[in-house]
C-alpha cells in the first residue's frame, strides 16, 4: 500500500529577532531557526505567509523569560491550540501542512 504525508523539510536560514516576528513576512520563506531574543511573539500566519508543504523551522527561546509561539488561523479550531509558551532555552518545531496550515509538530523543554 501507497503511502502519502509530509515530509519535514528545515529551511537553511537563521533569523534572531529584534520585535514581534511574522515568519514569512519579518523574515524571508527560507528561514528555518528561529531564535527569540526578547520579550515578544513569533507567528504563523498560515493564510498571508503559507510555507511549502513540510516547511519546517525551528523557534529556540534564548530570551531569560517566556515567549509566545502563535498559528493563526488555528489548526485545529479550538481557541486553545494555538499558542505555545516557550521557558527560557525552549524549543518548539512548527511544520506546514497543505491542508491543515501551520501546526506544532514537536517541543523539547530546556534541561
Amino acid at each position: 500500500m501507497a503511502r502519502t504525508g509530509i515530509f519535514p523539510i528545515l529551511r537553511e536560514e537563521t533569523h534572531t529577532t529584534t520585535a514581534a516576528t511574522t515568519w514569512g513576512d519579518d523574515t524571508t520563506k527560507e528561514v528555518g531557526v528561529i531564535k527569540i531574543a526578547g520579550n515578544h511573539a513569533v507567528d504563523f500566519d498560515g493564510t498571508n505567509y503559507p510555507g511549502a508543504d513540510g516547511d519546517c523551522v525551528l523557534v529556540v527561546n534564548t530570551h531569560t523569560g517566556n515567549v509566545a509561539v502563535t498559528i493563526a488561523p488555528d489548526p485545529l479550531g479550538d481557541a486553545d491550540a494555538d499558542t505555545v509558551t516557550l521557558g527560557a532555552g525552549d524549543t518548539v518545531a512548527v511544520i506546514y501542512h497543505p491542508v491543515n496550515g501551520w501546526l506544532f509538530f514537536a517541543g523539547v523543554a530546556a534541561a
